[in-house]
């Protein structure tokens, strides 16, 4: 399953929304996209999330399809908030 430009973008978008109102209204972490017209790249505080060079989600083969980007997506934002979250200062 590939997603086009525009799905990738209101997918970003729509995590950053969450991310955004569940900061507190947190400015500073930002969940991005970027291409330079032939991969795409979606990172969270410099830590790629995603990429269409490597892509990690997972294939089921019974439905021979991908795990939607979206709940991928979400799913490594989570391991790595939870990864972040074990800093101590």
């Amino acid at each position: 399953m590939e997603e086009d430009l525009n799905t990738i973008d209101r997918i970003v978008c729509s995590i950053q929304e969450d991310i955004y109102e569940s900061s507190g209204e947190v400015e500073y972490f930002n969940i991005s996209l970027h291409t330079n017209g032939f991969v795409q790249m979606i990172t969270f505080c410099d830590i790629v999330l995603w990429s269409s060079e490597d892509d990690e989600r997972r294939y089921y083969e019974e439905e021979t399809t991908m795990e939607f980007l979206e709940s991928f997506l979400r799913r490594k934002l989570r391991e790595e908030l939870k990864k972040l979250s074990r800093i101590r200062i």
